[in-house]
Protein backbone atom coordinates (compact mmCIF):
# COMPACT_ATOMS: atom_id res chain seq x y z
CA UNK A 1 0.00 0.00 0.00
CA UNK A 2 2.43 2.53 -1.29
CA UNK A 3 1.66 6.24 0.29
CA UNK A 4 2.18 7.73 -3.28
CA UNK A 5 -0.99 9.83 -3.11
CA UNK A 6 0.05 13.71 -4.01
CA UNK A 7 3.18 12.81 -3.62
CA UNK A 8 4.29 15.95 -6.11
CA UNK A 9 1.94 17.67 -3.86
CA UNK A 10 4.61 16.81 -1.01
CA UNK A 11 7.77 17.48 -2.89
CA UNK A 12 6.70 20.84 -4.19
CA UNK A 13 5.45 21.70 0.00
CA UNK A 14 9.19 20.86 1.32
CA UNK A 15 11.26 22.88 -1.33
CA UNK A 16 9.27 25.79 -1.55
CA UNK A 17 9.15 25.81 2.70
CA UNK A 18 13.58 25.51 2.01
CA UNK A 19 13.53 28.30 -0.35
CA UNK A 20 10.95 30.38 1.59
CA UNK A 21 10.90 29.59 4.80
CA UNK A 22 10.44 32.40 7.45
CA UNK A 23 14.44 33.50 8.76
CA UNK A 24 14.84 31.82 11.80
CA UNK A 25 17.99 33.41 14.03
CA UNK A 26 17.30 36.98 13.18
CA UNK A 27 15.92 38.49 15.99
CA UNK A 28 18.99 39.03 18.33
CA UNK A 29 19.36 40.65 21.06
CA UNK A 30 21.87 44.09 21.29
CA UNK A 31 24.37 44.29 24.07
CA UNK A 32 23.63 47.59 26.17
CA UNK A 33 27.22 48.68 25.51
CA UNK A 34 27.44 50.38 22.47
CA UNK A 35 31.31 49.45 22.02
CA UNK A 36 29.78 45.33 22.70
CA UNK A 37 27.50 45.34 20.17
CA UNK A 38 30.31 46.15 17.34
CA UNK A 39 31.97 43.24 18.51
CA UNK A 40 29.00 40.93 18.53
CA UNK A 41 28.76 41.31 14.80
CA UNK A 42 32.52 40.11 14.69
CA UNK A 43 31.17 36.68 15.33
CA UNK A 44 30.09 34.52 12.91
CA UNK A 45 31.42 31.16 13.76
CA UNK A 46 32.24 29.61 17.32
CA UNK A 47 35.91 30.43 18.91
CA UNK A 48 37.63 30.41 21.80
CA UNK A 49 37.45 34.05 21.64
CA UNK A 50 33.60 34.28 21.79
CA UNK A 51 34.20 31.63 25.46
CA UNK A 52 36.26 33.60 26.51
CA UNK A 53 34.33 36.73 26.28
CA UNK A 54 31.41 34.89 27.50
CA UNK A 55 33.27 34.10 30.61
CA UNK A 56 34.72 37.71 31.06
CA UNK A 57 30.67 38.78 30.51
CA UNK A 58 29.55 36.15 33.47
CA UNK A 59 31.97 37.96 36.04
CA UNK A 60 30.14 41.33 35.59
CA UNK A 61 26.83 39.67 34.81
CA UNK A 62 26.78 37.61 38.28
CA UNK A 63 28.55 39.97 41.01
CA UNK A 64 26.84 41.23 43.49
CA UNK A 65 24.82 44.52 42.84
CA UNK A 66 25.07 43.67 38.88
CA UNK A 67 22.45 45.50 37.07
CA UNK A 68 20.37 45.08 33.98
CA UNK A 69 22.81 46.15 31.71
CA UNK A 70 25.44 43.47 32.43
CA UNK A 71 22.70 40.77 32.18
CA UNK A 72 22.21 41.93 28.42
CA UNK A 73 25.22 42.07 27.51
CA UNK A 74 25.70 38.62 28.79
CA UNK A 75 22.62 37.13 27.82
CA UNK A 76 23.04 38.65 24.11
CA UNK A 77 26.75 37.20 23.47
CA UNK A 78 24.87 33.76 24.95
CA UNK A 79 22.35 33.69 22.15
CA UNK A 80 24.93 34.42 19.36
CA UNK A 81 26.74 31.31 20.65
CA UNK A 82 23.72 29.22 20.62
CA UNK A 83 22.59 30.96 17.15
CA UNK A 84 26.21 29.44 15.59
CA UNK A 85 25.06 26.08 17.74
CA UNK A 86 22.05 25.65 16.06
CA UNK A 87 22.85 21.95 14.48
CA UNK A 88 23.54 20.68 17.94
CA UNK A 89 20.17 18.61 19.83
CA UNK A 90 18.32 21.26 21.93
CA UNK A 91 19.84 18.84 24.81
CA UNK A 92 23.20 19.74 24.20
CA UNK A 93 21.99 23.82 24.05
CA UNK A 94 19.70 23.70 26.60
CA UNK A 95 21.75 24.99 29.75
CA UNK A 96 22.77 28.13 28.15
CA UNK A 97 19.05 28.60 26.84
CA UNK A 98 18.24 28.79 30.72
CA UNK A 99 20.79 30.63 31.89
CA UNK A 100 19.91 33.59 29.03
CA UNK A 101 16.68 33.03 30.45
CA UNK A 102 17.45 33.49 33.91
CA UNK A 103 19.32 36.45 32.68
CA UNK A 104 16.19 38.16 30.88
CA UNK A 105 12.85 36.06 32.23
CA UNK A 106 10.56 36.68 29.56
CA UNK A 107 12.70 39.02 27.05
CA UNK A 108 11.40 38.46 24.09
CA UNK A 109 14.60 37.87 22.12
CA UNK A 110 15.29 35.23 24.65
CA UNK A 111 11.90 33.98 24.04
CA UNK A 112 12.20 34.01 19.91
CA UNK A 113 15.88 32.08 19.98
CA UNK A 114 14.34 29.68 22.14
CA UNK A 115 11.56 29.24 19.99
CA UNK A 116 13.70 29.14 17.11
CA UNK A 117 16.48 26.20 18.58
CA UNK A 118 12.84 24.17 18.92
CA UNK A 119 12.14 24.47 16.22
CA UNK A 120 15.47 23.93 14.22
CA UNK A 121 15.33 20.26 16.37
CA UNK A 122 11.73 19.78 15.40
CA UNK A 123 9.92 20.24 18.64
CA UNK A 124 7.41 22.35 16.92
CA UNK A 125 4.71 22.07 19.72
CA UNK A 126 7.15 24.02 22.18
CA UNK A 127 8.59 26.49 19.40
CA UNK A 128 5.18 27.83 19.29
CA UNK A 129 4.35 28.48 22.47
CA UNK A 130 7.84 30.62 22.52
CA UNK A 131 7.18 32.60 19.39
CA UNK A 132 3.64 33.37 20.60
CA UNK A 133 5.08 34.57 24.16
CA UNK A 134 7.37 36.36 22.10
CA UNK A 135 4.43 37.41 19.93
CA UNK A 136 2.83 39.01 22.69
CA UNK A 137 5.34 41.78 23.38
CA UNK A 138 5.97 42.30 20.00
CA UNK A 139 2.53 41.93 18.43
CA UNK A 140 3.75 43.93 14.82
CA UNK A 141 6.70 41.58 14.79
CA UNK A 142 6.22 40.46 11.02
CA UNK A 143 8.74 37.82 10.97
CA UNK A 144 7.28 36.76 14.54
CA UNK A 145 3.68 36.43 13.17
CA UNK A 146 5.32 34.32 10.25
CA UNK A 147 7.02 31.96 12.64
CA UNK A 148 3.83 31.03 14.82
CA UNK A 149 2.27 30.43 11.26
CA UNK A 150 5.12 27.84 10.22
CA UNK A 151 4.91 26.06 13.24
CA UNK A 152 1.49 25.94 13.87
CA UNK A 153 1.31 24.79 10.48
CA UNK A 154 3.80 22.34 11.22
CA UNK A 155 1.83 21.18 13.83
CA UNK A 156 -1.21 20.67 11.07
CA UNK A 157 -2.83 23.29 13.30
CA UNK A 158 -3.99 25.03 10.07
CA UNK A 159 -6.99 26.93 11.12
CA UNK A 160 -4.68 28.60 13.91
CA UNK A 161 -1.71 28.95 11.16
CA UNK A 162 -3.92 30.32 8.42
CA UNK A 163 -5.17 33.32 11.15
CA UNK A 164 -1.28 33.78 11.23
CA UNK A 165 -0.49 33.70 7.52
CA UNK A 166 -3.22 36.43 7.01
CA UNK A 167 -2.01 38.75 9.36
CA UNK A 168 1.13 38.78 7.84
CA UNK A 169 -0.40 38.51 4.25
CA UNK A 170 -2.03 42.30 4.98
CA UNK A 171 1.79 43.61 6.05
CA UNK A 172 3.26 41.75 3.13
CA UNK A 173 0.87 40.65 0.19
CA UNK A 174 2.94 40.18 -2.30
CA UNK A 175 5.37 37.65 -0.26
CA UNK A 176 5.44 34.39 -2.34
CA UNK A 177 5.96 32.36 0.84
CA UNK A 178 2.64 33.63 2.93
CA UNK A 179 0.64 33.15 -0.13
CA UNK A 180 1.89 29.58 -0.81
CA UNK A 181 1.81 28.88 2.72
CA UNK A 182 -1.55 30.17 3.18
CA UNK A 183 -3.16 28.57 -0.05
CA UNK A 184 -1.58 25.02 1.85
CA UNK A 185 -3.60 25.77 5.13
CA UNK A 186 -7.01 26.07 2.93
CA UNK A 187 -6.10 23.34 0.69
CA UNK A 188 -5.49 20.86 4.04
CA UNK A 189 -8.92 22.79 5.67
CA UNK A 190 -11.09 21.93 2.34
CA UNK A 191 -11.14 25.18 1.15
CA UNK A 192 -9.75 24.51 -2.46
CA UNK A 193 -10.94 27.88 -4.31
CA UNK A 194 -9.42 29.93 -2.01
CA UNK A 195 -6.26 27.93 -1.83
CA UNK A 196 -6.52 28.42 -5.93
CA UNK A 197 -6.71 31.61 -5.79
CA UNK A 198 -3.82 32.49 -3.00
CA UNK A 199 -1.42 29.93 -5.43
CA UNK A 200 -2.45 31.87 -8.75
CA UNK A 201 -1.43 34.83 -6.47
CA UNK A 202 2.32 33.24 -6.03
CA UNK A 203 2.30 32.07 -9.20
CA UNK A 204 2.77 35.75 -11.07
CA UNK A 205 5.74 36.32 -8.07
CA UNK A 206 7.27 32.89 -8.76
CA UNK A 207 11.19 33.82 -8.86
CA UNK A 208 12.57 30.50 -10.81
CA UNK A 209 11.25 27.64 -12.98
CA UNK A 210 11.29 25.22 -9.48
CA UNK A 211 8.67 27.44 -8.06
CA UNK A 212 6.48 27.74 -10.97
CA UNK A 213 6.03 24.26 -11.55
CA UNK A 214 6.22 24.05 -7.33
CA UNK A 215 2.92 25.74 -7.24
CA UNK A 216 0.94 25.05 -10.84
CA UNK A 217 1.25 21.38 -9.06
CA UNK A 218 -0.55 22.50 -6.28
CA UNK A 219 -3.46 24.20 -8.42
CA UNK A 220 -3.76 21.32 -10.30
CA UNK A 221 -3.81 19.13 -7.34
CA UNK A 222 -6.72 21.70 -5.91
CA UNK A 223 -8.46 21.47 -9.20
CA UNK A 224 -8.74 17.86 -9.04
CA UNK A 225 -9.79 17.49 -5.59
CA UNK A 226 -12.70 20.11 -5.99
CA UNK A 227 -13.66 18.25 -9.28
CA UNK A 228 -13.42 14.80 -7.49
CA UNK A 229 -15.71 16.35 -4.19
CA UNK A 230 -18.28 18.95 -5.93
CA UNK A 231 -21.55 17.60 -4.88
CA UNK A 232 -20.08 15.71 -2.28
CA UNK A 233 -22.10 15.60 1.13
CA UNK A 234 -20.46 16.26 4.60
CA UNK A 235 -21.38 15.34 7.84
CA UNK A 236 -19.58 15.40 11.39
CA UNK A 237 -18.67 15.11 15.03
CA UNK A 238 -16.27 16.06 16.89
CA UNK A 239 -13.42 14.42 16.72
CA UNK A 240 -14.09 13.92 12.41
CA UNK A 241 -15.27 15.56 9.37
CA UNK A 242 -16.88 13.20 6.48
CA UNK A 243 -16.74 13.97 3.04
CA UNK A 244 -18.75 11.58 0.81
CA UNK A 245 -18.13 12.33 -2.09
CA UNK A 246 -21.07 11.39 -5.54
CA UNK A 247 -22.92 8.75 -3.87
CA UNK A 248 -20.17 6.89 -2.20
CA UNK A 249 -21.91 7.07 1.04
CA UNK A 250 -24.39 4.31 -0.16
CA UNK A 251 -21.53 1.66 -0.10
CA UNK A 252 -21.05 2.47 3.06
CA UNK A 253 -23.45 -0.03 5.26
CA UNK A 254 -22.81 0.14 8.58
CA UNK A 255 -19.53 2.13 8.96
CA UNK A 256 -20.73 5.23 11.25
CA UNK A 257 -19.45 7.18 13.79
CA UNK A 258 -19.22 5.16 16.02
CA UNK A 259 -17.16 2.95 14.00
CA UNK A 260 -14.71 6.05 13.49
CA UNK A 261 -14.64 6.53 17.32
CA UNK A 262 -13.84 3.07 18.15
CA UNK A 263 -10.63 3.45 16.07
CA UNK A 264 -9.95 6.94 17.11
CA UNK A 265 -9.86 5.13 20.66
CA UNK A 266 -8.12 2.50 20.19
CA UNK A 267 -5.75 3.98 18.21
CA UNK A 268 -4.95 7.16 20.16
CA UNK A 269 -5.24 4.92 23.37
CA UNK A 270 -2.34 2.68 21.67
CA UNK A 271 -0.30 5.83 20.91
CA UNK A 272 -0.99 8.19 23.56
CA UNK A 273 -1.86 10.53 21.56
CA UNK A 274 -5.10 12.65 21.33
CA UNK A 275 -5.66 15.44 18.49
CA UNK A 276 -6.70 18.51 19.47
CA UNK A 277 -7.52 18.54 15.42
CA UNK A 278 -10.52 17.26 13.55
CA UNK A 279 -9.78 14.63 11.00
CA UNK A 280 -11.11 14.28 8.04
CA UNK A 281 -12.01 11.13 6.15
CA UNK A 282 -12.84 11.55 2.33
CA UNK A 283 -14.88 8.71 0.72
CA UNK A 284 -14.29 8.71 -2.96
CA UNK A 285 -15.66 6.54 -6.00
CA UNK A 286 -12.70 4.40 -7.36
CA UNK A 287 -12.72 6.02 -10.52
CA UNK A 288 -12.70 9.59 -8.69
CA UNK A 289 -10.12 8.70 -6.04
CA UNK A 290 -7.60 7.41 -8.70
CA UNK A 291 -7.76 10.70 -10.87
CA UNK A 292 -6.28 12.54 -8.23
CA UNK A 293 -3.89 9.63 -6.61
CA UNK A 294 -1.92 8.66 -10.07
CA UNK A 295 -0.40 5.28 -8.63
CA UNK A 296 -2.13 2.46 -7.21
CA UNK A 297 -2.91 2.36 -3.26
CA UNK A 298 -5.34 1.24 -0.92
CA UNK A 299 -5.87 4.53 0.86
CA UNK A 300 -4.19 7.18 2.04
CA UNK A 301 -3.05 9.77 4.62
CA UNK A 302 -2.13 13.19 4.35
CA UNK A 303 -1.80 15.28 7.21
CA UNK A 304 -5.24 15.54 8.74
CA UNK A 305 -6.89 14.17 5.92
CA UNK A 306 -7.83 10.31 5.57
CA UNK A 307 -8.59 8.94 1.93
CA UNK A 308 -10.81 5.96 0.96
CA UNK A 309 -11.99 5.11 -2.52
CA UNK A 310 -14.67 2.46 -2.28
CA UNK A 311 -16.95 0.74 -5.01
CA UNK A 312 -14.72 -1.19 -6.88
CA UNK A 313 -11.95 -0.58 -3.70
CA UNK A 314 -14.40 -1.92 -1.07
CA UNK A 315 -14.23 -5.33 0.35
CA UNK A 316 -16.09 -5.95 3.57
CA UNK A 317 -16.69 -4.00 6.46
CA UNK A 318 -13.73 -5.31 8.16
CA UNK A 319 -11.72 -4.03 4.98
CA UNK A 320 -13.02 -0.18 5.57
CA UNK A 321 -12.24 -0.72 9.03
CA UNK A 322 -8.97 -2.00 9.42
CA UNK A 323 -7.87 0.24 6.39
CA UNK A 324 -9.08 3.36 8.52
CA UNK A 325 -7.47 2.29 11.49
CA UNK A 326 -4.38 2.01 9.11
CA UNK A 327 -4.57 5.21 7.46
CA UNK A 328 -5.54 6.90 11.12
CA UNK A 329 -2.38 5.38 12.53
CA UNK A 330 -0.61 7.36 9.98
CA UNK A 331 -2.21 10.97 10.83
CA UNK A 332 -1.45 10.43 14.63
CA UNK A 333 2.08 9.51 14.00
CA UNK A 334 2.75 12.04 11.91
CA UNK A 335 0.83 14.64 14.37
CA UNK A 336 2.80 13.26 17.49
CA UNK A 337 6.23 12.74 15.56
CA UNK A 338 6.21 15.79 13.66
CA UNK A 339 6.71 13.66 11.07
CA UNK A 340 10.23 12.24 12.08
CA UNK A 341 9.01 8.60 12.15
CA UNK A 342 11.22 6.17 10.31
CA UNK A 343 9.46 4.36 7.22
CA UNK A 344 9.17 0.63 9.02
CA UNK A 345 8.24 1.85 12.53
CA UNK A 346 5.43 3.98 10.74
CA UNK A 347 4.19 1.38 8.61
CA UNK A 348 4.94 -1.37 11.10
CA UNK A 349 2.41 0.55 13.69
CA UNK A 350 -0.08 1.14 10.96
CA UNK A 351 -0.61 -2.10 10.18
CA UNK A 352 -0.63 -3.61 14.00
CA UNK A 353 -3.22 -1.10 14.38
CA UNK A 354 -5.14 -2.19 11.27
CA UNK A 355 -4.97 -6.15 12.14
CA UNK A 356 -6.20 -5.17 15.88
CA UNK A 357 -8.96 -3.24 14.15
CA UNK A 358 -10.13 -5.91 11.30
CA UNK A 359 -9.46 -9.41 12.96
CA UNK A 360 -9.67 -8.37 16.77
CA UNK A 361 -5.98 -8.98 17.24
CA UNK A 362 -2.78 -7.47 15.87
CA UNK A 363 -1.25 -10.53 15.81
CA UNK A 364 -3.56 -11.95 13.17
CA UNK A 365 -2.00 -11.40 10.12
CA UNK A 366 -3.65 -10.52 6.57
CA UNK A 367 -4.79 -13.21 4.67
CA UNK A 368 -2.41 -12.20 1.74
CA UNK A 369 0.61 -12.14 3.40
CA UNK A 370 0.81 -15.27 5.27
CA UNK A 371 2.04 -17.21 2.09
CA UNK A 372 5.27 -14.57 2.03
CA UNK A 373 5.35 -14.74 5.60
CA UNK A 374 5.96 -18.82 5.32
CA UNK A 375 7.91 -18.75 1.93
CA UNK A 376 9.95 -16.22 2.84
CA UNK A 377 10.43 -15.57 6.34
CA UNK A 378 10.26 -18.79 7.90
CA UNK A 379 11.68 -21.29 5.36
CA UNK A 380 13.60 -19.09 3.61
CA UNK A 381 14.75 -17.07 6.62
CA UNK A 382 15.43 -14.86 4.10
CA UNK A 383 14.94 -11.12 6.23
CA UNK A 384 15.19 -7.08 5.68
CA UNK A 385 17.47 -4.87 7.59
CA UNK A 386 14.66 -2.22 8.48
CA UNK A 387 17.15 0.34 7.29
CA UNK A 388 16.52 -1.06 3.85
CA UNK A 389 12.66 -0.71 4.33
CA UNK A 390 12.86 2.71 1.94
CA UNK A 391 14.24 0.93 -0.62
CA UNK A 392 12.27 -2.19 -0.74
CA UNK A 393 9.06 -0.01 -0.52
CA UNK A 394 10.07 2.63 -3.60
CA UNK A 395 11.21 -0.31 -5.64
CA UNK A 396 9.25 -2.37 -8.36
CA UNK A 397 9.06 -5.75 -7.29
CA UNK A 398 5.85 -6.75 -5.96
CA UNK A 399 7.82 -9.25 -3.67
CA UNK A 400 10.12 -7.10 -2.23
CA UNK A 401 7.29 -4.50 -1.27
CA UNK A 402 5.17 -6.99 0.66
CA UNK A 403 8.60 -8.41 2.51
CA UNK A 404 9.26 -4.57 3.49
CA UNK A 405 5.67 -4.28 4.72
CA UNK A 406 5.33 -7.74 6.53
CA UNK A 407 9.75 -7.18 7.88
CA UNK A 408 7.69 -3.54 9.65
CA UNK A 409 4.91 -5.34 11.08
CA UNK A 410 6.50 -7.64 12.18
CA UNK A 411 9.57 -5.41 14.06
CA UNK A 412 6.59 -3.38 15.90
CA UNK A 413 5.19 -6.75 17.19
CA UNK A 414 8.95 -7.89 18.19
CA UNK A 415 8.89 -4.65 20.27
CA UNK A 416 5.41 -5.73 21.92
CA UNK A 417 7.13 -8.80 22.67
CA UNK A 418 9.96 -7.60 24.86
CA UNK A 419 9.38 -4.40 25.64
CA UNK A 420 5.11 -3.97 25.82
CA UNK A 421 2.71 -1.46 23.56
CA UNK A 422 4.19 1.35 25.96
CA UNK A 423 7.41 1.38 24.05
CA UNK A 424 5.31 2.60 21.23
CA UNK A 425 4.76 5.20 22.97
CA UNK A 426 8.08 6.22 24.70
CA UNK A 427 9.64 6.05 20.48
CA UNK A 428 7.22 8.29 19.07
CA UNK A 429 7.46 10.65 22.24
CA UNK A 430 11.01 10.65 21.99
CA UNK A 431 10.87 11.40 17.86
CA UNK A 432 8.45 14.35 18.25
CA UNK A 433 10.68 15.82 20.74
CA UNK A 434 13.85 15.93 17.73
CA UNK A 435 15.29 12.82 18.86
CA UNK A 436 17.20 10.89 16.25
CA UNK A 437 15.91 7.05 15.69
CA UNK A 438 18.79 5.82 17.98
CA UNK A 439 18.20 8.18 20.69
CA UNK A 440 14.61 7.08 20.28
CA UNK A 441 14.84 3.32 20.09
CA UNK A 442 17.44 3.21 23.09
CA UNK A 443 14.87 5.57 25.01
CA UNK A 444 11.98 3.06 24.41
CA UNK A 445 13.95 -0.28 24.52
CA UNK A 446 17.56 0.27 25.84
CA UNK A 447 18.85 -0.82 22.18
CA UNK A 448 20.32 1.36 18.93
CA UNK A 449 18.97 0.18 15.88
CA UNK A 450 21.36 -1.71 15.24
CA UNK A 451 21.06 -3.69 18.07
CA UNK A 452 17.35 -3.69 18.01
CA UNK A 453 18.20 -5.25 14.10
CA UNK A 454 20.43 -7.99 15.68
CA UNK A 455 17.53 -8.93 18.34
CA UNK A 456 14.62 -8.78 15.94
CA UNK A 457 16.27 -11.43 13.52
CA UNK A 458 16.85 -13.52 16.33
CA UNK A 459 12.74 -13.08 17.44
CA UNK A 460 12.37 -13.71 13.96
CA UNK A 461 14.19 -17.28 14.16
CA UNK A 462 12.38 -18.64 16.85
CA UNK A 463 8.69 -17.30 15.87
Amino acid sequence: MKKLLLLSFFLLTIITAIQAQVVLFDNFLAPADPELAKELHQYISLSEKLDKRIEELRKDAYKTGAGLDAKTNLAAFILRKLSLRRDLSFELNEDLVYEAADLLPGNPHVETVWGDLLYFSGNYEKALTHFENALYQMPDHLQLIAKCGLAAQQLMQYEKALGYFEKALKAEPDSFFLLFSAGRCNYELKYFEEAISLWEKALKIAKNEKEQRAVSDAIQAAKEMLASTDGSTKDENQRFVIHFAGNSQDDLGDITFDTLDDIFFQVTDALQFFPDVKINVVFFLTDEYYKINKDWSAGAAQGIQIMIPLKSGYKSQDYVVGLLAHEFTHTIIHLKTNNRCPLWLNEGLAQYQEFAAAYGAPEEMRYDYRSIYENEFVEKQSFIKLRDVPAYMGGSSRLNISKAYIASYLAVRCMADFYGEQSFDDVLTALGQGKSVDEAMIEATGKDMADFQVEYEEWLRNL
